[in-house]
Formats: C-alpha cells, structure tokens, sequence
C-alpha cells in the first residue's frame, strides 16, 4: 500500500512550529530522558551520561579511550553495543580486546532499540596528538569537520524535535496501549490513526486501481496460478477495495477474508455484496488486535510496498500475519523484493534544488537543505541515468524480520557514459515465484508506476567518466520519531548526506 498525500507541507509546518525557539533554550529533562541500561551489569539508569559515568567508574571502561584506541566512528560505536549485546561480551574481555572484533556489517543489525544506539559519539573526544599536516591539508580537514560538525547538530536538534512530539502525542492521546516489539513503537493505535485515514479517502484508491502494472501483476499472479489457489483459504491484509480479494475468489479460493482498519472498507463490502461474491468475507480492524474467523490461512496475500520499498512499515503487519495466521506451509504473495540504486545525472536537480537560488529573482537557497533532505518522488525518466543498478537488500517475506528497514550495503555503481551524477535513485522489484512466475518492477528503465522513484540529491553534482566506478555506502534505519518512516545516510564522494523519507 502507499499514502500518496503529499506530507511535505505537513513536514515544514511541523519545522516551522519550532523555528522561533532559541538554539540555546534547554529542552526539559523529560523530554531528553531515556532509561539506559548498563552494558555490562543490570544497573538501569535515567539517562544515557549517568551510564557512561558508570562505564568508566564501575568497569573502567572508558569510551573516549575505545574511540582513540581503534579509531572509532559512529557507525563502530553502534557495532561495538551490538556486539556486546549479542554476545554477552564482559567488562574485562572488552578490555582484554586488542583488535575490533565487532567491525563485521551483520553487528549493524540491532539485538533491540536502546538509547546506547542513538547516542551521538562523535561528541566524544579524545587526548590522542594530531598528525603533522600542511597548512592546507589542517583548512581542508577544518572545513569537512565542521560540515560534518553541522550536519550532526542538525540531524541530533530534529531528533529531539521528533522525539519531544512523540512524547505529546502519547501523552495526549491518554489510554491508546501501543504494541511494541523489542521496545520499538509499531503498529499502535495512536500513531496509526491518521495512517489509517489517509486510505479513506477515494483518491488514493483510483490511483493505485489505476496503476496497470501493480493491479494487472496480482491480476496475474492469482489468475494464472489457479492450481495454486483452488481451494486454499486466503488472507487479504489491508484490502482497500477488496479487488485482491475479489481476485483471489475468481481463482478458486475456498475462502477469502479481507481486513482493513480505513473506512473503504465499508464499501468495498458493498462491492462484494453487488458483484455476488458468497466466499469473500471483508472485515474492518486492525489486525494486530481483531479475531478473524479462521485463526489459520493458506495463503496471505497483500499490496504492502512503499516509497523506497519499506516506508509505511506496512511489513510490519505482513510478519505479524506470517507469524501468528499462516498455515504450517502456507505461502505468502508476493514472497520477495528486492530494492536497487541507480545514479542519474543533473536534470532533476537543477529543476528541483537550484530552483531555489533564484525564485521570480528571490534567494530562497535556505530552501536548498530541505530540498535535498527529503527525497524526491518522482517519476525518473531512463534517458537521465548514468550508471549500471546494483541490488542493495533483499527481503524473504517468509524469513524478514521487524529489523527488515535496519540495513547498510556497500554499493559500487559503474557509470554508463561521462556527465555530471546529481542524485542516487532507489526502486525495488518485486516478486510471485509460483509456477507460473509473475514480477513487477518500479526500475526508471521499466514501465511507470504509483510508487515512481525516490530521488536521493546530493549538494552539488559531481562530474563522472564513462566506466569509472562510484563506490560509497548507503544506511538505512527506521525513524525513532515516526515509527512508519525512514532515515537514511549515503556516503559518497568523501561526503555524508542524510535523509529522511516520510
């Protein structure tokens, strides 16, 4: 599924609300507050710098020394907590350690949320002497760090903002009990409201009914493989119309149950009544919290994808389904995608960030950082592509996990022709692997679709040979402030550019 309402307005309002407030005005200490538990002992403590103390007091264990010792970054920090965690990893051995064990990408993947995972430890310092280096080589240095310097300030200041909504929403919303699974809020009542809403209103099912290739490639799917289908009892997670349903019943399900928590549901029953559909049985709630009439189904069938595949965290519901509603051997469609990145050259950002340095002769260029901060989601014609695709994730519906959006991939993208690469761009692909095989893909080079592309710019675009390889990284995690929304980091061309796709 996918919310077409243009949130951007909504972001810049809510940006706006806080614009006046005094960079140097203290946040409340509730607002800051997250109970940390010690990494080596059960001590529970208010925050996480009152831990730290503990660290080094308790289990001389001294951070700062860590970060000089092995040269560690952010992203080492968040492998060095997993690492512990998932190991079980002692004081003492830590300390004995005398290389990074913990450097290995699978400890990017967390054991559960904790505050130690958020914390910035690039404001930790250390005593370790400076390198000689040339008058030029210590001006460059001074400026990438205060760039990066910026950019974190930036990125821990919407944090806080993120963080202090969360706590008014949950506070003023009183009695909603939020389900949360490893300590992460999802799929609660109170921050799923307004999702749900937003699949009420008539607009947004036109556009996806009438995306031909989303609906024609389940049409497909079920059609084509009705030896599959005849006679399984079917599943249909956030219905809408009720037209997968309706598809599957015309594929010679037994029988068919769709849930939906929007109020489309409602007429999507009128639907069914009207066409004279007896084995599809359409019902509105959350799934996480209705009985359904079958407490087992062979077949789940869904349209949960998103921008960038994974925004909407709609997945979340497909797991719970998988986990706690599909027959012993029971498959769900589709069962795999896999999500890609491409390079494109300056088109789109010269209409959509230089755009803001000359507005009807207006500088509106304190427009630019946003501008490249939220992704763009557009459709990206194939002519502005400047290298080869390359796939950074891949997700089994059979054996993803709740930590599916926590992922980081090295990416080297070969450049097709020279010109200048302005943006990185992700689509995914997905796929219903029966007998009879069906896929779809939202590639710029393939057909377009209601997902289109979502546009990663970077600051300024970067002139790039025909067979040159462009190497970097791309980082994606699930946004603390909004359960249903992404960040997502690319390191490229010695740069960081953060993201966040909402």
């Amino acid at each position: 599924m996918d919310n077409t309402e243009n949130k951007a307005n909504e972001s810049s309002s809510d940006e706006d609300a806080f614009e006046d407030i005094d960079d140097n005005e203290e946040i409340e200490d509730d607002d800051e507050e997250e109970p940390t538990t010690c990494l080596f002992c059960t001590q529970v403590f208010t925050s996480i710098d009152p831990a730290i103390e503990h660290l080094n007091s308790q289990h001389k264990v001294n951070l700062a020394q860590l970060k000089q010792k092995f040269q560690m970054d952010q992203y080492a920090f968040i492998k060095l907590i997993n690492y512990i965690r998932g190991g079980r990893i002692t004081a003492e051995q830590l300390l004995q350690t005398k290389q990074p064990e913990w450097n290995d990408e699978k400890y990017l993947k967390p054991i559960q949320y904790e505050s130690w995972l958020c914390y910035d430890y690039d404001a930790i310092t250390t005593d370790a002497p400076q390198a000689a280096a040339s008058v030029p080589e210590l001006l460059q240095r001074i400026a990438e760090q205060g760039q990066l310097l910026q950019q974190a300030s930036e990125d821990m200041e919407r944090m806080r903002n993120d963080y202090r909504d969360l706590l008014q929403k949950v506070h003023s919303e009183g009695k909603d009990t939020a389900a949360t699974k490893n300590g992460v809020v999802r799929n609660a009542p109170s921050f799923d409201k307004e999702y749900f809403n937003s699949y009420s209103h008539f607009g947004i099912h036109h556009e996806m009914l009438s995306d031909t290739v989303r609906t024609s490639s389940y049409r497909s799917a079920l059609m084509e493989n009705q030896k599959f289908l005849n006679g399984k009892s079917v599943l249909d997670v956030g219905c809408g119309t009720g037209i997968l349903s309706i598809f599957a019943s015309q594929a010679g399900a037994k029988n068919v149950v769709g849930i939906d928590n929007s109020e489309i549901v409602y007429t999507a029953m009128d639907i069914v009544r009207k066409n004279n559909i007896k084995n599809v049985q359409l019902i509105k709630g959350r799934l996480e919290d209705t009985e359904l009439p079958e407490a087992r189904y062979d077949v789940i069938i869904s349209e949960w994808m998103g921008y960038f595949l994974l925004y909407e965290a709609m997945l979340d519901t497909i797991i719970y389904a998988r986990e706690n509603h599909l027959s012993p051997n029971g498959k769900i469609l589709p069962n795999r995608c896999t999500l890609h990145l491409v390079g494109i050259n300056e088109m789109l950002h010269e209409q959509h960030v230089e755009f803001w340095s000359d507005v009807y002769g207006v500088d509106m260029s304190d427009l630019r950082k946003r501008s490249i901060e939220e992704p763009l989601i557009e459709v990206v014609n194939p002519e502005h592509i400047l290298t080869d695709s390359q796939e950074i994730a891949s997700f089994d519906m059979m054996t993803v996990d709740l930590n599916y959006s926590n992922f980081s991939h090295e990416f080297h993208l070969k450049c097709t022709q020279t010109g200048k690469l302005a943006a990185f761009v992700g689509y995914f692909d997905t796929f219903f692997d029966l007998e009879r095989q069906i896929m779809f893909s939202t590639s710029p080079a393939a057909t377009p679709t209601h997902w289109k592309q979502t546009v990663f710019f970077m600051d300024q675009p970067q002139a790039v040979q025909k067979d040159q390889v462009i190497s970097g990284k791309i980082m994606s995690r699930r946004h603390q402030g909004d359960a249903r929304a992404l960040r997502v980091d690319i390191e490229a061309f010695g740069k960081l550019f953060k993201y966040t796709v909402d």
